[in-house]
């Protein structure tokens, strides 16, 4: 028994990001990130644990029909790939993006210079 438009957040992120290799995401339930709000902030270099916490987080039915927006938030992915929730009219989905490809404007001799730059910066920093 339910709405033709329920949706369960956990199937839909895993359809979603079936393919994709999940670094981090930020979902919330209702539109507040931080404390005392619902959501669930899965940080970079993420446990096995807290991703199954993540998803038992998101096994939840929400109304992805007309209406107000209820799930909010974005995903990263590796190789530049992003989602963050799209919404028309109450209707939501999740967009998928990609960074454009530094080689291609810049060329390959100059960005993986400037790559060996910033590990160089990330280690100075340690």
């Amino acid at each position: 028994m339910g709405y033709k438009d329920n949706t369960n957040a956990k199937q839909e992120f895993l359809a979603i990001t079936k393919g994709f290799n999940v670094i981090a995401a930020k979902i919330s339930f209702d539109g507040n990130f931080g404390e005392n709000s619902n959501s669930f902030d899965l940080k970079l270099l993420y446990t096995k644990e807290e991703y199954e916490e993540f998803l038992k987080f998101l096994d939840h039915e929400y109304y992805s029909g007309y209406g107000g927006q209820e799930l909010f938030g974005v995903i990263f992915c590796e190789n530049g790939v992003w989602m963050d929730r799209g919404e028309y009219d109450g209707s939501e989905w999740y967009n998928i993006h990609q960074y454009p490809s530094l080689s291609a404007h810049f060329g390959e001799k100059l960005v993986l210079k400037y790559e060996r730059n910033k590990k160089l910066k990330r280690i100075d920093n340690i």
